[in-house]
């Protein structure tokens, strides 16, 4: 019975009856048995199997109850070709490291070591305000350390870290993510690293927001002296700081998931009612990045006039703070005669105008939108004359373009208008000149040290090697309008007879002199033929 079970083995394995020797006839070679076909190693036998190796394939993201969606992680490392090219610099901190794409390593070393012992001191006056009684917060009160809040605290960190491996796009077995590099952290290191890095930041959006409320205020007791000894400039010894903190925030690689600050808010910050205030943490991100707002100068965050009700941006959805700091710039909701135009757009058409000087000379004004310019990204055109808000450049203004250009690179489904902004501006300033016209209409005023070329080459250095195309902003329909407005005949010709004999006040009177004559002479003429034809009786 032994042959017969043999063959029922390989009839279930193969799904059909193993082949029979081939029998040999005289005269012919008998043909060697063909061998069953091998089962290949590489893939499972059980279609389940395959099933969760495609499943895990998935970049995954927690939402904020932990159930699992099928989305894609919100916080990216430069790609390749931007990291690479000129002024590297301009992606990496300059004074403090959030988040784990930075080592120990690193974090250790000037100038980022003063901020990281500081992190500790954010831990503890926030553990203290939440554990110290209504007439206690403010004071000098010093608790046991030991408390179960600090352990909690921890532990929330520990439970969310299947969420927040998810958030990153980093190496496989590294952050949890697949594609590019990360650093390896194991859970208890990534968990302390969430808590200090979000008492950090919760500590900063807290100083900003709701009008500078004090941190006792916001835990829901007085003030106190304590409280306003604004982030212990004494221990730096430089209150300056917190410019290069404001701006290290915004920096592509230097985030953490929106939703650590608001799980230690819940468990650190709460007001008198016991009810949460989440939204003191839009209010307090849209005044820290108020002043690196780009426009038409650098307004103190009590003048910003932006607030999250207006912005109708909610903690929800906010996915770290280079993505509120560009939820607040975005001008997604453009006119509806854009949407129009661009629906009707059907070819894809090239992300191009002439310079600035070569469309003087086709008839097109340059003016500076002041008043109804919602963003430096609302730039119109119509009837010839192209709009633009006013925008100054600082020598840190290129650091925060490229960052916000490397973020719409990478981030999914996101309408890359910076980008094209970046372009547009190349496109005009190719010389000098070009600069000088800007400035001159009030659009363009630069404030960055060294030579006038470092400003011309401003864009050009801020979009390099980035990738976009016309459609990808409505941009590149205003971009259109003003090709096809420079390449028609009549504007041409007008500018040209305003550039040649009505650009000076005395060409203007000697033309208008020059024109009464001709009429005068024109009139005389016809007088005399008219008399001559038909003389008076």
């Amino acid at each position: 019975m032994a042959p017969t079970s043999e063959k029922g083995e390989a009839r279930s394995r193969t799904g059909a009856r193993p082949p029979s020797p081939a029998r040999s006839s005289p005269g012919t070679k008998a043909q060697e048995p063909v061998p069953p076909p091998q089962e290949d190693d590489t893939y499972p036998s059980d279609f389940s199997k395959i099933a969760v190796k495609v499943s895990k394939a998935i970049p995954r993201r927690y939402d904020d109850d932990g159930d699992e969606s099928a989305s894609p992680p919100v916080i990216y490392v430069v790609p390749r070709d931007l990291a690479e090219g000129r002024n590297k610099d301009a992606y990496e901190p300059a004074a403090v490291c959030i988040g784990p794409l930075f080592d120990q390593t690193q974090r250790s070393t000037e100038p980022w070591r003063k901020l990281e012992r500081y992190k500790w001191c954010c831990v503890r006056k926030l553990i203290v305000n939440a554990e110290a009684g209504p007439g206690r917060r403010g004071s000098c009160w010093i608790p046991d350390l030991h408390t179960p809040l600090l352990r909690k605290c921890l532990d929330r960190m520990t439970d969310l870290e299947p969420q927040i491996r998810a958030s990153y796009y980093a190496a496989e077995g590294m952050l949890g993510g697949s594609g590019a590099a990360g650093v390896v952290h194991d859970g208890h290191t990534l968990a302390l690293m969430m808590l200090l890095d979000g008492s950090f930041l919760l500590h900063r959006l807290l100083k900003q927001g709701a009008g500078r409320m004090s941190l006792s205020t916001a835990g829901g007791g007085g003030g106190g002296s304590d409280d306003d000894d604004d982030d212990w400039t004494q221990v730096f010894g430089q209150r300056g700081v917190w410019g290069l903190v404001a701006r290290d925030l915004l920096l592509l690689k230097n985030q953490i998931p929106f939703f650590v600050l608001r799980a230690l808010f819940k468990l650190l910050i709460k007001d008198g009612r016991g009810a949460d205030r989440e939204d003191v943490l839009v209010q307090g991100g849209l005044r820290l990045f108020a002043s690196l707002r780009p426009g038409g100068g650098r307004r103190p965050p009590a003048a910003a006039r932006s607030s999250s009700s207006a912005m109708k941006i909610t903690c929800r959805d906010v996915h770290h703070l280079l993505h509120l700091f560009y939820m607040s710039i975005d001008i997604s909701r453009r006119p509806q005669q854009d949407q129009e135009q661009e629906q009707e757009q059907e070819q894809e058409q090239e992300l191009w105008v002439p310079c600035a000087t070569e469309l003087e000379d086709a008839g097109v004004t340059f003016r500076a939108k002041t008043s109804t310019a919602t963003s430096f990204l609302d730039v119109t055109f119509h009837g010839g004359v192209l709009e633009i808000p006013p925008l100054e450049l600082y020598d840190d203004s290129e650091p925060l373009f490229r960052n916000l250009i490397a973020f719409e690179q990478t981030y999914p489904h996101l309408p890359a208008h910076v980008t094209a902004y970046a372009v547009l501006m190349d496109c005009l300033i190719k010389t000098p000149e070009d600069m000088r016209l800007l400035h001159k209409a009030g659009v363009l005023v630069s404030h960055m040290n060294g030579d006038r070329d470092v400003a011309t080459g401003f864009f050009s250095r801020a979009c390099a090697q980035a990738r976009i195309s016309s459609g990808e902003s409505y941009l590149g329909f205003v971009m259109a309008d003003v090709v096809r407005y420079q390449s028609a005949r009549w504007p041409r010709w007008r500018a040209a007879l305003v550039r040649n004999y009505l650009s000076n006040p005395w060409v203007v009177t000697s033309l208008a002199a020059a024109i009464f004559l001709l009429i005068m002479t024109v009139l005389q003429t016809f007088f005399a033929v008219y008399a001559y034809f038909k003389p008076p009786n």
